[in-house]
């Protein structure tokens, strides 16, 4: 979300307007005392009666149509008293509306606010973000906001209204678009031989995209945020692989320099290497760019060994030459340091992210084959054969759909799309994975049990 678009009725003493996720008690009655009134973007309800359930998902969707804005429970709409409700599962009862009745879902974030002096009372707060892909439908139909109010909108008489909802979701679209392109001079190529050109190898491209502008040069200036993020990529972190175990990974960063609008970090401070780096590109809003050179297992004869071993489905052996072999335990472990850090970081400066678009490219893995070097990858070769990236190209997430990240498991998401692309099953990855990090020697595994 941009600038412009972002509203809150809640203002920081020092002017600045604060987020769902900064909010307090205390904030809902000082909003009270300046009289603030309903509008555009600002809504109250006295109660959660079962005439206003109904109203919720019109109300919502209209938000999500519009600028976005804030649906409060626990204000009177006419005195604009509090009135604190009890607490109660108000989120989970709200989502399953929004999932029956709606289409495309709008995204919410939610708070019960309490006093010190009620701990189980308090008032309900909803903000609801400008969506990405209106219009948005509730009960069939598409609402927008009227003043403080909401209405639904009929094609005859509103047509240059719906006319602009599509316009907004294909211009939102044409932004994404246009974020989720290389533009860094990192390249995973060999050097040319023999007066041959070069030699082009995979790589893999992340861009995460939260839902509004993060404003972190306002967290802290920049080039405490540079040392910040170099800091906290050198801290091993925790990631559970599945219900049984976790595993410790990271990806330090040692090199950093600023750009237009952001700061560029890189994995090696070698200048040679600079075409192999790992390069993470944060920008002041909170959005980022990962470009991940897919490393290459460097045994070529050791592996095509183990391949005329494993596999009888073959003719001339020289076929085994015409693949490419990926370092599948550091590659995936790569992957999942890299997001994994990025939230981490963004999660300390700003406590209510949890929204985010993540879009991710692969280039040139035609003929790719994500290898793991152990025995039970072998046993797997014995049984379904060698299996490889068909494609040169993949892109997941075309439609650029909002991720609600709830954990470390919604990350292994992004690994199931990348092993899908060499032909194998999340199950199988995770399970090679776990065998890999078993027998390596730096990094740390942990069973749960």
């Amino acid at each position: 979300m941009n600038e412009e678009s972002f509203y809150s009725p809640f203002i920081s003493e020092d002017g600045k307007k604060k987020t769902i996720g900064e909010i307090e008690f205390s904030d809902v009655q000082r909003m009270m005392e300046k009289h603030l009134e309903e509008g555009y973007q600002l809504e109250f309800k006295r109660e959660v009666s079962s005439t206003v359930k109904r109203k919720i998902p019109n109300i919502i969707a209209s938000f999500a149509n519009e600028k976005g804005g804030w649906l409060i429970f626990g204000v009177d709409e006419d005195d604009h008293s509090i009135n604190l409700l009890e607490r109660k599962e108000y989120e989970l009862f709200i989502n399953n509306m929004l999932k029956d009745v709606t289409n495309p879902i709008p995204r919410i974030v939610t708070r019960f606010l309490s006093p010190e002096d009620h701990p189980r009372q308090g008032v309900f707060v909803i903000w609801i973000p400008e969506g990405p892909n209106p219009p948005y439908m509730s009960y069939g139909k598409i609402y927008r906001r009227i003043g403080s109010g909401t209405s639904p909108v009929t094609e005859i008489d509103d047509r240059y209204h719906l006319d602009r909802l599509y316009q907004k979701s294909e211009d939102q679209t044409q932004r994404i678009e246009e974020f989720c392109t290389k533009e860094l001079s990192i390249y995973n190529r060999k050097w040319p031989m023999h007066g041959k050109s070069y030699i082009h190898y995979g790589m893999c491209n992340m861009y995460v995209l939260p839902l509004y502008d993060l404003h972190l040069v306002e967290q802290m200036e920049e080039e405490r945020l540079k040392q910040y993020i170099l800091s906290k990529s050198s801290e091993p972190k925790h990631y559970r692989l599945d219900d049984e175990s976790t595993v410790m990974l990271h990806t330090p960063f040692v090199k950093a320099s600023y750009s237009a609008e952001s700061i560029i970090f890189r994995s090696t401070d070698v200048i040679d290497a600079y075409d192999k780096t790992i390069a993470w590109e944060q920008f002041y809003n909170g959005s980022a760019k990962f470009h991940i050179p897919i490393p290459y297992m460097e045994e070529s004869k050791q592996i095509h060994d183990v391949l005329k071993s494993s596999i009888s489905s073959y003719i001339d052996e020289t076929i085994f030459e015409q693949f490419q072999y990926i370092n599948g335990p550091f590659f995936l472990t790569s992957l999942i340091s890299c997001i994994g850090g990025y939230i981490d970081c963004m999660m300390e400066l700003k406590a209510e992210l949890e929204d985010m678009i993540i879009v991710i490219d692969l280039e040139n893995v035609r003929n790719d084959v994500l290898y793991f070097p152990h025995e039970q990858f072998q046993t797997f070769l014995e049984e379904e054969g060698l299996v490889f990236s068909d494609k040169k190209q993949y892109r997941f997430n075309r439609s650029f759909k909002t991720t609600k990240l709830g954990g470390n498991l919604e990350l292994l998401a992004y690994v199931d799309y990348i092993v899908t692309a060499f032909g194998l099953s999340k199950n199988q990855s995770i399970d090679f994975l776990k065998h890999s990090l078993n027998q390596g020697k730096n990094i740390q595994f942990f069973d749960n049990n």
